[in-house]
């Protein structure tokens, strides 16, 4: 299996749709309520809210963020359908953490239980490693997010932040679970070998995941990504949105 490096690798599609680096709002006038996305406090203990399917999770109202698809990145692969628009988004602020879940429709749980990676990047192994799986992709979502605390008047780079702009990355995968990622621009995406909770679920055509991320302040931009296993999703071959700001 091919590993989640340039996990928002969207160069080609991005550049004719939007700067490569995006405004960052000056104040909530200036923002669309489509872009903002509401946090409201929970007083519900952490354990609690990594359940997908917990109450609090269903007192929240969504927010549907939309999805736009990569153009095909492999000679290999066919055309890749617009199958997932969108993915619902809730957040909540609990114990000093950023809760954030997410909900998208999917026809097919592309999973499995896999060996735990090797402790060394892939791309700084000596020997390398065949795939158990190599016809196999699985669903996997991801959260993206600036580095450094917002506070000038242009966010990163949707394509893996800049050398200005690094990114922090937030990925989860069905197969290899939670992976803490960071980057710096396109081609320096790496992991930290760090790892964050998160639980996930699959029930009846819905994906459900929960992402425990540190408490970002109002104003932090995030971008979303989901991969479709089952249309040969991987790398930066993936569903991908546009900056929100938290509020």
């Amino acid at each position: 299996m091919t590993t989640p490096r340039n996990l928002f690798l969207a160069a080609i599609l991005l550049g004719s749709m939007i700067p490569a680096r995006a405004q960052q709002p000056s104040g909530a006038t200036v923002l669309p309520q489509h872009l903002r996305l509401r946090v409201p406090p929970s007083p519900q203990p952490a354990e609690f809210l990594l359940d997908p399917a917990a109450l609090a999770w269903q007192q929240v109202t969504a927010q549907r963020v939309a999805l736009h698809r990569t153009p095909p990145l492999y000679d290999t692969d066919p055309p890749a359908s617009l199958e997932i628009p969108f993915v619902d988004v809730r957040a909540l602020r609990a114990a000093g953490k950023l809760f954030v879940h997410l909900s998208w429709s999917d026809a097919s749980a592309d999973r499995a239980d896999l060996p735990h990676p090797p402790e060394t990047p892939p791309e700084q192994r000596f020997h390398k490693e065949q795939t158990l799986a190599p016809e196999r992709f699985f669903d996997a979502a991801a959260l993206m997010f600036p580095k450094n605390p917002p506070g000038g008047v242009v966010s990163p780079s949707l394509q893996m932040g800049d050398a200005h702009g690094p990114v922090t990355i937030y990925y989860w995968n069905a197969a290899r679970g939670a992976m803490l990622m960071e980057a710096a621009g396109r081609g320096t995406t790496h992991r930290t070998g760090g790892s964050f909770p998160a639980q996930a679920a699959y029930r009846s055509g819905v994906w459900q995941l929960v992402l425990e991320l540190p408490e970002l302040p109002p104003a932090t931009p995030i971008a979303f990504a989901i991969w479709n296993g089952s249309q040969l999703d991987r790398d930066g071959r993936k569903y991908f949105s546009i900056w929100h700001w938290l509020e």
